[in-house]
């Protein structure tokens, strides 16, 4: 049998490049709230907005829906999957899980230049009123809570830990304004501290805190109608 040509290993790896820039594209929409919570997706709309074809947004959709982001409806295609406060207490339920060990375990394995990697993220950027400027802040806590989960060592950790947060900035970009919780940034450093003293115990609590703390943001959120598209 022949080797592949340069020509056709090079079509199939700019399929796969377009199917996965297709699936991050219409992922981003869905997390940041440009494509809302009940919303119906079509295949033909999305081929056009994405320059693609149908086959890559087909394939997106079916990740997508994998994943939990999209529902099917017989006959009909696919809506973006809505968000209830089960599933945001779910998620954070998971959350704790996973990020209280992670910063337990941290204590235990990192190193010295990952806990100054994961200091350098415990600080936000300065909030313009601007989504863009909300957007960077939300990557920038992605970067901090990641940081912690690699120190583990863990990489199955870590992707969890990464699904869980998608979710939650899925959550606060449907604010009706830019939610953020006050008093972020000590309870970051606090969790650094702990983990730079090697003191497993106080670095699952200082995160248990942390994330106990940004709970009631978003149910507070939630209860008051700061949060739009949310079911029961």
């Amino acid at each position: 049998m022949s080797e592949p040509s340069d020509l056709s290993a090079g079509a199939v790896n700019g399929e796969i490049l377009q199917l996965e820039r297709v699936y991050q594209e219409i992922k981003g929409r869905i997390v940041y709230g440009r494509y809302a919570p009940g919303a119906v997706l079509s295949e033909s709309v999305l081929a056009r907005v994405h320059h693609s074809s149908r086959t890559p947004v087909r394939e997106a959709l079916s990740r997508l829906f994998e994943e939990g982001y999209v529902q099917r409806i017989p006959r009909k295609g696919y809506l973006v999957a809505p968000l209830t406060i089960d599933v945001i207490r779910n998620t954070f339920k998971v959350r704790r899980l996973l990020e209280a060990t992670a910063a337990e375990s941290a204590a235990e394995r990192a190193d010295t230049e990952s806990v100054s990697r994961i200091r350098g993220f415990a600080d936000y950027p300065r909030l313009e009123t601007s989504t863009e400027s909300y957007h960077e802040r939300l990557s920038v806590n992605d970067r901090f809570h990641l940081s912690v989960a690699s120190a583990t060592q863990n990489g199955f950790l870590v992707d969890l830990v990464r699904h869980c947060l998608t979710q939650h900035n899925r959550v606060l970009s449907l604010g009706l304004s830019f939610p953020i919780l006050s008093n972020s940034v000590p309870q970051h450093h606090a969790i650094v501290d702990a983990i730079e003293r090697r003191d497993p115990g106080g670095a699952r609590r200082a995160m248990e805190h942390h994330l106990d703390d940004s709970f009631r943001l978003v149910t507070e959120l939630v209860m008051h109608g700061g949060i739009r598209g949310i079911g029961v």
